[in-house]
């Protein structure tokens, strides 16, 4: 073999690494803790909407009967539900929910609808019988 097909074909080696290389994903960057100072502590996700007390008529806000955490439903000695998972949906959220009442506890999926103008809600697929519309009252 002649010296310069030796020398063409390690030029065309050396020409396909470094070809290998430019497409090679680059490095990650390390962090830099003086841009983490910089930015501070994250802010805290906001509440779901549902998050409040809430009562079946404006009257009876003197006294709310519903309690709805962000992970869990109470009603004043009737029935608790924790929430499994939580999915938004365009007009309100669906709940998939284990809820405890006067039986062993029930798997249901909880669908929550909101009525703008008369800051209510409605609620759909829970262990009430007839599922009720309540009223905003407060925050907790």
């Amino acid at each position: 073999m002649r010296l310069s097909h030796l020398f063409a074909r390690a030029a065309l080696a050396a020409a396909v690494s470094l070809a290998l290389i430019a497409c090679a994903d680059p490095a990650e960057p390390e962090p830099d803790p003086e841009a983490a100072a910089q930015v501070g502590e994250a802010a805290p996700l906001p509440l779901p909407r549902y998050v409040g007390l809430w009562a079946t008529t404006a009257d009876g806000c003197a006294d709310p009967a519903w309690r709805f955490e962000s992970d869990r439903i109470s009603t004043r000695g009737e029935v608790y539900c924790e929430f499994r998972e939580v999915r938004t949906r365009p007009t309100g959220y669906d709940l998939d929910a284990v809820c405890f009442a006067e039986a062993p506890p029930v798997a249901h999926n909880i669908q929550i609808s909101f009525a703008e103008s008369a800051r209510a809600m409605t609620l759909a697929g829970g262990p009430w019988d007839p599922a009720p519309a309540l009223v905003y009252c407060r925050g907790l």
